[in-house]
């Protein structure tokens, strides 16, 4: 018998997934907390990253820069973007 294993997508369809999933999941956030704000708790976003640097060379300028704005939905969104990703 042939020991057969499941070949996943590769890692930019998941990193693909992740992305679609966390706005999608902070869009839907935004919307249930706008219905129920009794959830806003939920909806409170915490910011992680590191803040916009900008390099000015006279000729060009240059910004560097990462932000990650987390909510309880836009990691629901990740969970249920991997989960799809390992169904695939």
């Amino acid at each position: 018998m042939a020991n057969r294993s499941h070949a996943y997508p590769g890692w930019q369809v998941l990193l693909l997934l992740l992305i679609v999933g966390g706005i999608i999941g902070g869009w839907l956030g935004d919307f249930i907390v706008g219905l129920w704000p009794a959830l806003g708790i939920l909806g409170k976003v915490q910011s992680v990253g590191i803040p916009d640097f900008t390099l000015n060379l006279q000729v060009f300028s240059l910004t560097f820069g990462f932000m990650l704005h987390i909510s309880f939905f836009t990691l629901l969104g990740f969970v249920l973007s991997y989960l799809v990703y390992k169904r695939l």
